[in-house]
C-alpha cells in the first residue's frame, strides 16, 4: 500500500469530513420531513378516530333512549352530560360537545337505524321455512286505528324468531278487507313467501275471523288462489279466550258490591285519605285498595285479594261513613262467597300468567289449558265432598257459612265454558302430541308421510334415552336434525313451532305505542312511530358499524 504524504492526509480528511457533513444534513432533513409526515398522518388518524367515536356514541345514545324520550330531549340529555363532565373530567368536554343530539339529528339517525333493521329483518324472513302471523288492531291517539303485525318464523336449523313487522295505520274503515290489504302490503314490503304461511292468530273479532269477509279468511283464500296447498290454521288467541272463560266465574252479586265499595272509597279524595288513616291506625298489612279494571283480568284477582285482606277495615270504614255496602261486609255468607270468588280468580290469574311466558310454544299453552280443565274436574269433585284444600280463603270460613251448591255450580259453569272454547286449537291436539311425545304416539294415527320415520324414531334407543333429558324443540334441533333421516318429521316440527298461540306480543306493543305516542307527543308521524316501536321491540340490533362506514362524519350536524 502506498504511503501518503502529510499534506495528502489532510486533504483526504477534509474530503471525508465534507462528505459526512453533507450526508448528515440530508439525513437530518429527511428524518425531520418523515417525522412531520408521520405526525401529520397520526394527527389525521386521531382526529378521524375521535370523530368516528363521537358519531358512534350519538347513534348508541339515540338507540338507548329512542322509546323513552321525545326527540327534543336529546339536547337536554347532552346538557346534563356536559354538567357531569365539567365536574369529573373537564379536559374531555370538547369531545362530548361534538356529539350531536339535536332533534333533527336524532330523527334522522332513528330513520337510518330503522332502515338497517328492516333490511336485516328481510334477510331473516327470507330464511324462514315456515312462519305465522299475529294480528291485532287497536285505537290510539287521534282515534287512529292501527294494525300490529308480528311474525314468528323457523329456519332450516330450527332456530325460532319472533319479530315485529309493522304497525299499519288504518285511517278509514277497519273492515276485514282493509286489514287484509294492509297485511298483503306488508307481505310485499318484506318479500315474504306465503306458501310457507302456517297460521294466522287473531283476537277473534269478526273483522279478523269472519268466514266470508274476515281478514284471516281472505288471506287463506288468497293463498289457495295462488296455488299454495299447505293448510293455514286460523287461531283465536288462547289468552283472550281464557279471559272470556274467566267471566263465567264471576259471582255477579258479589263482584258488583265489591266494585261499588272500592269505587266509593277511591273515587273521593277525602274518603281515600280517611281510609288510609284507618288502615295505618290498625297496622294493616295493605293500606291501599286497588281499582277494578274490566279489560285487564289480572286486576280482578289483585283487587279481590286486597279487599279480602282488608275486609274488617272496610266494614269499619263503611259503618263510620254510613256508605252503602256495610251490611254485606257484616254478612258471613256473603263474605264466604267473596272468599270463593277470590280463590277461583287467583287460580285463573296463575293460569293467565303461565300463558304469558316469553317465547312460549303453542303446545305448552295448550297443555296449560288442558291441565286447568283437569283441575276443574278435580275441584268439582272435592268441593262436592266439602273439601277445600285448594281454596284457602274459603276453607278459612265457617262451614255453616259456605254453600257447597254455590261452590260446585261456579266450578261446573267454568268447566263448561272452557270446554266450549279453544275450538281453533283442539283439532290440532294430535299434531301437538306428535311433536311433544313422539315415542308414545300411535304410529297408525300419524299422517302417512310420517309413519315410516316415526317407526324409525321410536325404535332408536339412543335417541329415546336422550329425549328424556331435553325439551322437544331442543331434542329435534340438536339430536334429530343433524342425522338428516327424519325430513318429513322435521317439516311437521317446523309448522308446529312456527305457530302463534296468542297475540300477547301485540298487546305489549300497544302498551308501548300508547306510552310513545302520548298526549304530549300527539304530533309524532306514523312512520316515526313505526320506526321507534321497531327499534324498541325487535330483537335484531341495527348494524351501526355499517351506518358509520357509509356516512361522512360531520360532528357539527
Amino acid at each position: 500500500m502506498r504511503k501518503l504524504m502529510p499534506w495528502q492526509k489532510l486533504q483526504l480528511e477534509d474530503q471525508l469530513y465534507h462528505i459526512l457533513q453533507c450526508r448528515l444534513r440530508t439525513y437530518a432533513r429527511q428524518s425531520i420531513d418523515q417525522f412531520t409526515t408521520v405526525g401529520r398522518n397520526r394527527s389525521k388518524y386521531w382526529i378521524k378516530e375521535r370523530i368516528w367515536n363521537e358519531y358512534k356514541a350519538g347513534f348508541l345514545e339515540h338507540y338507548n333512549f329512542v322509546c323513552v324520550k321525545p326527540f327534543t330531549d336529546g339536547d337536554f340529555i347532552k346538557e346534563c352530560i356536559l354538567v357531569v363532565i365539567d365536574s369529573l373530567c373537564p379536559e374531555k368536554r370538547s369531545a362530548f360537545e361534538s356529539v350531536s343530539l339535536s332533534p333533527r339529528t336524532v330523527c334522522r339517525r332513528i330513520e337510518k337505524m330503522s332502515d338497517s333493521m328492516n333490511d336485516s329483518l328481510k334477510t331473516c324472513c327470507s330464511n324462514f321455512d315456515a312462519f305465522s302471523f299475529a294480528l291485532d288492531e287497536s285505537t290510539g291517539m287521534k282515534d287512529t286505528a292501527r294494525l300490529a303485525i308480528f311474525i314468528r318464523g323457523v329456519t332450516a336449523a330450527l332456530q325460532v324468531y319472533e319479530e315485529f313487522l309493522q304497525l299499519v295505520p288504518l285511517h278509514g274503515t277497519t273492515t276485514g278487507q282493509d286489514i287484509f290489504d294492509a297485511v298483503l302490503q306488508c307481505v310485499k314490503q318484506h318479500s315474504l313467501d306465503l306458501s310457507r304461511l302456517v297460521c294466522v292468530t287473531t283476537d277473534g273479532d269478526p273483522a279478523m275471523t269472519g268466514k266470508k269477509k274476515g281478514a284471516a279468511s281472505l288471506l287463506v283464500r288468497h293463498c289457495e288462489a295462488a296455488g299454495h296447498n299447505q293448510p293455514i290454521h286460523k287461531v283465536h288467541c288462547i289468552i283472550h279466550q281464557e279471559s272470556l272463560c274467566s267471566k263465567s266465574a264471576n259471582l255477579t252479586d258479589v263482584m258488583s258490591v265489591v266494585v261499588k265499595v272500592v269505587n266509593s272509597i277511591l273515587s273521593r279524595s277525602l274518603n281515600h285519605r280517611q281510609f288510609q288513616t284507618l288502615t295505618d291506625e290498625v297496622n294493616a298489612h295493605y293500606g291501599v285498595l286497588l281499582y277494578f279494571c274490566e279489560v285487564r283480568w289480572l286486576s280482578h284477582g289483585a283487587m279481590l285479594s286486597r279487599v279480602c285482606d282488608l275486609q274488617q277495615e272496610i266494614a269499619t270504614f263503611l259503618r263510620q261513613k254510613k256508605l252503602p255496602g256495610a251490611d254485606h261486609f257484616s254478612n258471613l255468607q256473603w263474605l264466604a262467597r267473596l272468599a270463593l270468588l277470590t280463590d277461583i280468580t287467583t287460580h285463573l290469574n296463575d293460569l293467565n300468567v303461565k300463558l304469558q311466558d316469553k317465547n312460549i310454544l303453542v303446545t305448552d299453552m295448550y297443555s296449560h289449558i288442558t291441565a286447568f280443565e283437569v283441575k276443574l274436574r278435580l275441584w268439582e269433585a272435592q268441593l262436592a265432598a266439602g273439601q277445600f284444600m285448594h281454596f284457602p280463603r274459603t276453607a278459612a270460613c265457617a262451614p255453616d257459612d259456605v254453600d257447597l251448591n254455590t261452590c260446585v255450580g261456579v266450578v261446573t259453569s267454568l268447566g263448561e265454558e272452557f270446554a266450549s272454547r279453544f275450538t281453533g286449537v283442539r283439532p290440532l291436539a294430535p299434531g301437538f302430541k306428535l311433536f311433544t311425545s313422539p315415542f308414545d304416539f300411535p304410529v297408525d294415527e300419524a299422517p302417512a308421510p310420517l309413519q315410516m320415520e316415526l317407526v324409525e324414531l321410536q325404535c332408536n334407543d339412543e335417541l329415546k334415552a336422550k329425549y328424556r333429558t331435553a325439551s322437544p324443540l331442543t331434542f329435534f334441533r340438536d339430536l334429530v336434525l343433524p342425522s338428516n333421516k327424519f325430513l318429513n318429521y322435521i317439516e311437521h316440527v317446523k309448522r308446529i313451532v312456527a305457530m302463534f298461540g296468542s297475540i300477547y306480543c301485540c298487546e305489549q306493543l300497544f302498551s308501548k305505542m300508547k306510552y310513545t305516542k302520548s298526549r304530549i307527543r300527539s304530533q309524532l308521524s306514523d312512520n316515526h312511530l313505526n320506526d321507534i316501536l321497531l327499534l324498541s321491540t325487535s330483537s335484531i340490533d341495527p348494524d351501526i358499524e355499517s351506518l358509520l362506514h357509509g356516512k361522512q362524519h360531520q360532528p357539527s350536524h
